[in-house]
């Protein structure tokens, strides 16, 4: 098979390419698919230390890994360079598709119209309609997410101690349903109706991710996939009749029937689960950094991130420093470890270095991009890249090669619609939380959380950038992966009120 590929390379003038490294087998495949599921980290890294070990010359490379995932041939790329190209080269967007990569997955729980599974030229035209739709509402919506995070933690009680990560994905669900559901003043859907969707959803989301994909009903049973597929349904009617009903207060109203089912379908996708627990898992790490982080000043003193923010005298500096973590937070710690496309026509990568030979990955392979390692690619991001530096992207011009942002929203066409939206989110629940916020004469007071850095998992410390050089086999004890990044055990943290600043 590979003897076709290098003879059909030989007769164009395209340069020789190879195919990416390792030779999984039949008997091997089955393996490989369970290890990456377990832990995408550790399965790429074993295999990168595989390739170095065995071409010591090329100890840098980030080249490709060949693997059989889900019994099909697949090229995992970790370089930065090389996610930039599958992502924004348009001569490889069109020789990609990410509806045939992810129909298998999604789009029985995700039907069309969907962004996120539809392809060029399609996606343009649905992009253009929600970027319309979206525009404006991340200032929108920056008062009542002010609220809902201080009426999330006005019901804890002070000293508590908390699982962060479940006290995160609580506060996401209630920010998401009031986003794309209640409106912002709550009041137009009642609120049994949003916990009847949150369930729904975790229904759905068990169901796409099942090992044991047969959708099966009996009179006492359902397998987790019918059970899943049951829950869209449901859902698709809950979405329907809340188009039909007063939606003045809600951002997507509209007067048209196929508009109608384009949002509905759309709202399917926002509210979903993983949506939620992708924001749960973001705002987990940017807690984290923001008042655990062991960051030492030249003093010696070992004041939070969150201190030296509120300590800061203007506005103006208190708002790039945090913007600044935020960004760095998506960097190294990115919710989702990665996205697939699939190749429609033979795609060649550049050679990473000069003594290395492009890649080529033939139609019909799958692309795994993973996020985690090429956001943590030291070509681009030097001696720190793997290093929590959270005044990095306020010290350095924005174009700079060391502020380049990492890929926690994807890059390129197909980059993910609710980023600057996710990023107020992100940046009006630290206001809140710090005491900052101006937005809502509502909040009186802010929240401190505490906990030790030395009692964070070193796997989790890792993951967030607080340590480097961590075994893959540690990484993959301390944290999960699928179908989002947060910590395997409990995280607990104390939380206490504070007064608002003034």
């Amino acid at each position: 098979m590979e003897d076709i590929w290098i003879t059909r390379m030989m007769a164009t003038e395209a340069p020789l390419a190879d195919l990416p490294y390792g030779s999984p087998t039949l008997f091997s495949g089955l393996s490989e698919t369970f290890s990456f599921h377990a832990s995408p980290e550790s399965f790429i890294t074993s295999r990168v230390l595989a390739f170095r070990k065995k071409n010591p010359e090329l100890v840098d490379s980030r080249a490709p890994v060949r693997a059989r995932i889900l019994n099909r041939d697949v090229a995992v790329l970790s370089s930065y360079h090389h996610v930039v190209q599958i992502l924004q080269d348009p001569g490889i967007l069109c020789k990609t598709s990410a509806s045939s990569a992810y129909d298998e997955l999604m789009a029985p729980f995700f039907p069309p119209p969907n962004l996120l599974l539809s392809d060029l030229p399609e996606h343009h035209s649905m992009q253009g309609r929600w970027k319309s739709r979206m525009a404006g509402l991340p200032n929108v919506f920056r008062p009542m997410i002010v609220d809902v995070t201080s009426q999330h933690f006005r019901g804890v009680q002070d000293g508590t101690s908390v699982d962060l990560y479940e006290c995160m994905k609580s506060l996401s669900w209630r920010l998401l349903l009031r986003i794309f559901i209640a409106g912002i003043d709550g009041s137009k859907i009642p609120s049994s109706e949003l916990r009847e969707i949150e369930r729904l959803q975790e229904d759905l989301l068990r169901g796409q991710f099942s090992l044991f994909p047969v959708s099966l009903s009996t009179g006492f049973w359902q397998s987790p996939r019918a059970k899943g597929l049951a829950a869209r349904k449901k859902l698709q009617v809950i979405f329907a009749n809340h188009q039909k009903r007063d939606t003045s207060g809600c951002p997507f109203a509209v007067s048209n029937t196929e508009e109608e089912a384009d949002v509905a379908s759309h709202l399917l996708l926002f509210t979903s689960s993983l949506a939620a627990k992708a924001m749960a898992s973001s705002l987990t790490a940017l807690i984290l950094n923001l008042y655990v982080f062991p960051h030492r000043q030249p003093s010696g003193r070992l004041p939070s991130l969150a201190d030296e923010i509120v300590r800061l005298q203007a506005d103006s500096e208190r708002d790039a420093l945090l913007r600044s973590i935020i960004l760095e937070t998506e960097r190294l710690s990115p919710p989702v470890v990665g996205i697939m496309r699939r190749t429609t026509e033979d795609v060649v990568l550049d050679a990473l270095q000069k003594r290395v030979s492009p890649t080529l990955i033939p139609e019909g392979w799958d692309l795994w991009v993973y996020f985690v390692g090429a956001a943590r690619d030291p070509a681009v991001f030097g001696e720190t890249a793997e290093t929590f530096v959270p005044n990095r992207y306020c010290t350095s011009p924005s174009e700079s090669v060391e502020a380049k942002e990492g890929f926690a929203f994807g890059a390129g066409p197909k980059s993910c619609l609710g980023r600057d939206m996710m990023r107020e989110v992100a940046f009006s629940v630290a206001e809140s939380c710090l005491g900052l916020s101006k937005e809502s004469s509502n909040v009186s007071h802010g929240v401190r959380f505490e906990a030790e850095a030395e009692d964070i998992p070193t796997g989790v410390q890792a993951y967030l950038g607080w340590q480097r050089n961590v075994e893959p086999t540690v990484w993959a004890r301390d944290m999960k992966q699928l179908p989002v990044q947060r910590p395997k055990k409990a995280v607990m943290i104390k939380i206490h009120k504070q007064a608002r600043m003034s």
